[in-house]
């Protein structure tokens, strides 16, 4: 069908779908603006509403789709399921995952709690059965400058919060690597400073960035 024919049949009251040129022409001025103003919101109207539809279905597919990607992910009751088979593997490799699950919090102390100037940074280390290891990690220039150390890039202008995370960083790195080269037992009973921190990373170059 012609857009011509398309758009006079568009909607079964013929008025608003379309009027003659001659009739057209015989409307006064107020008349012509006014229609031209139904004409063209009217198809604006139509567009929409196709547009609408397409979308309905678009989401519609989508929604179908995500139901059979969580369908696939499943629960760990569901063995054939995503997370079936990740619990099945998780189960085989307990002992493992515990031995080398570990969280890391950093935390400042302060001389003077008023001024709150010059923090000292320590470190708490928690293994998997919760037994832990407090690491006094030094003051906030001392800090700066091993790191610039290590990663030859200044840490003048980063904040208290960026250095936090940063030391959390580097430590997550060095206790994984110790304790898969050792064990907790022997992480407990040695001293961490960030210099052996720092010649460790020295020793180790770019492989540090693996761990």
């Amino acid at each position: 069908m012609s857009s011509v024919l398309k758009y006079r049949s568009q909607s079964e009251i013929f008025f608003l779908d379309y009027l003659p040129d001659e009739f057209f022409m015989n409307l006064s001025e107020k008349e012509r603006i006014n229609f031209r103003e139904l004409r063209e919101n009217h198809m604006l109207i139509e567009k929409s509403k196709d547009r609408i539809a397409s979308l309905k279905n678009e989401i519609k597919f989508k929604v179908e789709q995500i139901k059979k990607i969580e369908q696939q992910i499943g629960s760990p009751n569901k063995h054939s399921s995503y997370e079936g088979k990740l619990s099945k593997a998780k189960f085989f490799l307990k002992e493992l995952i515990q031995t080398h699950h570990f969280s890391i919090s950093v935390g400042l102390r302060y001389h003077n709690i008023k001024t709150k100037n010059k923090p000292k940074f320590y470190l708490r280390v928690k293994a998997y059965d919760g037994t832990y290891k407090n690491i006094y990690v030094g003051g906030e220039n001392d800090i700066k400058k091993i790191l610039f150390s290590i990663y030859n890039s200044s840490f003048t202008d980063v904040n208290i919060n960026d250095l936090k995370e940063e030391l959390k960083i580097l430590y997550t790195v060095y206790v994984r690597y110790f304790v898969w080269k050792n064990n907790w037992d022997t992480f407990f009973s040695t001293k961490h400073t960030l210099k052996k921190v720092a010649l460790w990373s020295d020793q180790i170059g770019t492989e540090k960035f693996r761990w």
